[in-house]
């Protein structure tokens, strides 16, 4: 059988490969922990949330592949005429650059018709072949999923295209867990399990096992057509691919902290594929659909410290491709902060990270219940399990998943209990369907349930919608538009009685007078005094020696520099505490150079004297790119940033607190003599 039979997309439904590019934001990070962590040595729960924020006008070309049952038992109960009224359904919706493949089984499984374009066309064709799907024979599931593998892996036409199997079945295959066998690991393949007869174990282990699939459970009088619909919208909104998160460790302030499993290193109840390298921990999520959210909870360890300050604990960094293009979250990674301070709690948790802890103690419980393979103690652990939720403070997700508790526990038999547990388990895994659905999958299972209701009107496509999104884009007004003052006091002097109006002229006309003085007595200070600020200033700096590797690791870095803390001022004395600085390299921090809170004299300054011997990080591609360009030119050139916290006094009463931020660029010549561009030095100050 030839599978290198399919029909060429569109040229503009895919893109070639590129180099990696900045400002793509299509995917929102977010950070959540606790302000504050004691100084003594302690563990730390961040949680990270990531979510897609593209249009569906940016989406890629779907390739999909349905592999449907069609042995003797879907006959039954009008299971087959659900199934061409879910498939019709799913040809309405596709779009001009899609492609669909037909496949079913019973004894055997056969290819319908090769990966279609869905032109006007070609939709009639294929509602054509779903039409004439007649019920008959075994169950052989292996050999259909393997043929909708197959079709998928040997396409001719791959580049920047979405790709996933679609698989239902109503009844335990020929050969009990043979499907099992099938290595899908590459394809995401979405399971739907149809009437109480299916085996759910099968089809729940083929969706977890694959990348991104998720498993429905669908009895007997319920609506195919809906569950096929909630998927669809997913796949046809997918613009960010190959989703990674890029977690790294600080040395010397944090270490994140993985737990082992059978499966091999984990995330905290990340449930993601990962790997850690170099103090960098790498979650892979795969595709994420249309306004879809990830969740995840990274531990960290924090060392003792003997003096509080602010720490940052850790950067997270997003990786995806968008249409066979590679892309980074534009900007710096985002940071975390910790303020390590005596008056910490250590029993204090963030509430995003206790609500995302109430959801995984969830998951956990039913994913024991589904291994007891027992009715009573199953439904034991279930009742354990809300009561235990049912004493905690409630939040959003413990009202989710009790509410889903409630639906299981109403389950009357083993089989219907096991398929809903494993439901539930994959798409809390997944973080996909079920309480996780997008709007557009809303929308798109009740254009299912109209749909069923008289399949002779037809849903708008899926380009349909999105010029009609496009067109409700345009058309909504910008926020923040201008308005005219004149009009609002128009509606001001409509809207409240006169002696009202009046007050507030005369409150607005008295705080105008008490800031027009308070400015003028603080200029009259200002010349009267002159102050100037105290700042810091680069005096010297020294690149002793740099060792690196082809590795990208900065092995051994001996450098020397000087600031020092000035004090212009004539008639007062300057604090400077807080001294916060870094040192790094292409956006990399090398070390941290900080100070004890200390005093300079009126017209005076201090030298604060930096000898730093540092093992740096492994550098990215970039970063590596840049040393070794640096290296080549003989000239290496260093991050010196931070800030520091300033106070003295103007006058006899007035005091001022200040932050003075500094932030440059030092080239040193090296190979060579290491000494600094003399320029970069001189323009090396705080402001």
């Amino acid at each position: 059988m030839s599978f290198r039979d399919d029909e060429p997309p569109p040229a503009n439904s895919s893109a070639g490969r590129e180099p990696i590019h900045r400002g793509s934001d299509r995917v929102r990070l977010k950070a959540y922990s606790n302000d504050k962590a004691p100084l003594e040595e302690n563990e730390q729960q961040v949680l990270l949330e990531l979510v897609d924020t593209s249009s569906a006008s940016e989406r890629s070309g779907l390739d999909l592949v349905a592999v449907l049952d069609v042995s003797g038992s879907m006959g039954e109960y009008g299971k087959l005429d659900k199934l061409k009224t879910a498939m019709k359904f799913v040809i309405s919706k596709l779009g001009p650059m899609d492609r669909l493949s037909i496949v079913s089984f019973s004894s055997v499984a056969k290819k319908l018709c090769r990966l279609h374009l869905m032109t006007v066309d070609a939709k009639e064709e294929l509602k054509g072949i779903v039409e004439k799907l007649s019920a008959g024979g075994t169950t052989n599931m292996r050999h259909g999923l393997e043929i909708g593998l197959d079709v998928l892996d040997q396409r001719l036409y791959r580049s920047g295209r979405v790709s996933s199997v679609v698989l239902m079945s109503d009844g335990e295959e020929d050969s009990p867990g043979a499907s099992l066998a099938v290595d899908a690991s590459g394809t995401a393949v979405y399971t739907f399990g149809f009437g109480e007869n299916h085996d759910a174990e099968v089809l729940g282990a083929i969706a977890s096992k694959s990348r991104g699939g998720t498993f429905h459970y669908i009895r007997d009088e319920e609506s195919l057509t809906i569950r096929f619909a909630e998927i669809l919208a997913g796949l046809l909104s997918v613009v960010v691919r190959d989703l990674e998160l890029v977690v790294s460790e600080l040395p010397g302030h944090s270490k994140i902290i993985i737990q082992e499993k059978d499966e091999g290193d984990t995330a905290e109840h990340g449930r993601y594929r990962q790997r850690r390298q170099n103090g960098k921990v790498y979650i892979t999520f795969g595709d994420l659909f249309g306004g879809e959210a990830r969740k995840v909870i990274i531990r960290i360890l924090l060392p003792a410290v003997h003096r509080g300050y602010r720490a940052t604990v850790l950067t997270a960094q997003c990786l995806y491709r968008i249409q066979g293009k590679d892309f980074y979250s534009p900007g710096d990674p985002l940071r975390c902060f910790i303020h390590r301070t005596r008056s910490a709690s250590p029993d204090a948790k963030n509430p995003k990270v206790e609500e995302e802890e109430d959801r995984l103690f969830y998951v956990d419980n039913i994913e024991e219940a589904s291994k007891t393979n027992d009715y009573d103690s199953a439904h034991g652990k279930l009742e354990e399990t809300h009561k235990v939720l049912d004493a905690k403070r409630p939040n959003r997700m413990i009202i989710i998943v009790k509410n889903e508790l409630q639906q299981l526990l109403q389950l009357k038999t083993w089989k219907d209990l096991l398929a809903s547990l494993l439901a539930y388990k994959v798409s809390h895994d997944r973080q996909r369907g079920g309480p996780f659905a997008t709007s557009r999958m809303r929308r798109y299972t009740e254009q299912a349930d109209k749909f069923e209701k008289d399949p002779n009107e037809e849903p708008p496509s899926v380009d349909d919608e999105v010029k009609e999104e496009a067109e409700i884009a345009m058309k909504r007004p910008a926020t923040g538009q201008h308005r005219d003052p004149r009009i609002l006091w128009r509606r001001l002097e409509h809207s409240t009685s006169g002696w009202l109006a009046w007050a507030m002229v005369i409150l607005c006309t008295v705080l105008a007078i008490g800031v027009i003085v308070a400015g003028v007595a603080v200029f009259a200070v200002y010349i009267f005094f002159k102050p100037k600020m105290p700042c810091l200033v680069v005096s010297d700096a020294h690149l002793v020696l740099l060792q690196y590797d082809q590795g990208g690791t900065v092995q051994n870095l001996q450098m020397s520099i000087t600031v020092r803390a000035e004090n212009n001022n004539s008639k007062a004395d300057a604090a400077f505490s807080s001294i916060d600085l870094a040192l790094g390299f292409h956006g990399a921090d090398i070390v941290l150079l900080r100070a004890e809170p200390f005093v300079v004299a009126r017209n005076s300054s201090l030298p604060l004297q930096y000898n730093v011997l540092a093992v740096g990080p492994t550098l990215d591609l970039d970063g590596m790119r840049a040393m070794d360009e640096s290296l080549k030119a003989g000239m290496v050139p260093f991050d010196l940033f931070g800030k520091a916290r300033t106070r003295w006094k103007v006058g006899v009463f007035v005091k001022l607190r200040y932050w003075t931020r500094i932030s440059c660029r030092l080239r040193f010549f090296f190979p060579g003599n290491g000494t600094v561009v003399p320029t970069d030095r001189d323009r090396c100050r705080s402001r």
